[in-house]
């Protein structure tokens, strides 16, 4: 029952803070509700038993992914200098690609058989599994990821000395 609980309340602190992260007209702002959202994210991993992927939500997500929002946004030059226009004239697009993500989403919760999966999750460590996947398997694109965000964080260094130059 406690588990129940703590599950609505992950679940409610997800959409809340989902919504104020797309909401917000800030974006340190955002960057923060988005931190939020990956933290509730990841009290469900460990009501679901899952420390090892509630670990990585953490370390990875929130305190890398996050971070480096973070830093790009403040070596952005002009960040809070300039109104720009949040809203377009996609909304009928933006409509359709929504229920369509809400019909998806509604259909593989239906067609799951939630009691069998729950009863096979029960004293289960996926730890070594995931592990040996990203070891062997996957250790290609794990970095490839790591590179692409040193990428990333090497191009905003660029394009903040490109902009003091020129200034």
């Amino acid at each position: 029952m406690t588990s129940l609980v703590f599950f609505y309340i992950f679940a409610v602190l997800i959409v809340i803070s989902a919504i104020f992260m797309v909401t917000s007209r800030n974006i340190y702002y955002s960057a923060l509700w988005l931190a939020l959202t990956l933290f509730a994210v990841a009290g469900i991993f460990v009501l679901l038993n899952a420390y090892f992927l509630a670990g990585i939500q953490v370390l990875i997500y929130i305190g890398a992914v996050v971070v480096l929002t973070i830093f790009v946004i403040n070596l952005t030059k002009e960040i809070e200098g300039k109104t720009e226009k949040q809203f377009n004239k996609q909304t009928i697009p933006a409509l359709l690609a929504l229920l369509t993500g809400i019909v998806l989403v509604v259909l593989a919760v239906l067609k799951t058989d939630w009691a069998s999966r729950i009863a096979g999750w029960t004293n289960y460590d996926e730890t070594a599994k995931i592990g040996n996947l990203l070891l062997n398997d996957f250790v290609i694109p794990f970095e490839a990821a790591s590179v692409l965000l040193l990428i990333a964080l090497i191009g905003a260094i660029a394009i903040v000395s490109l902009d003091k130059e020129n200034k």
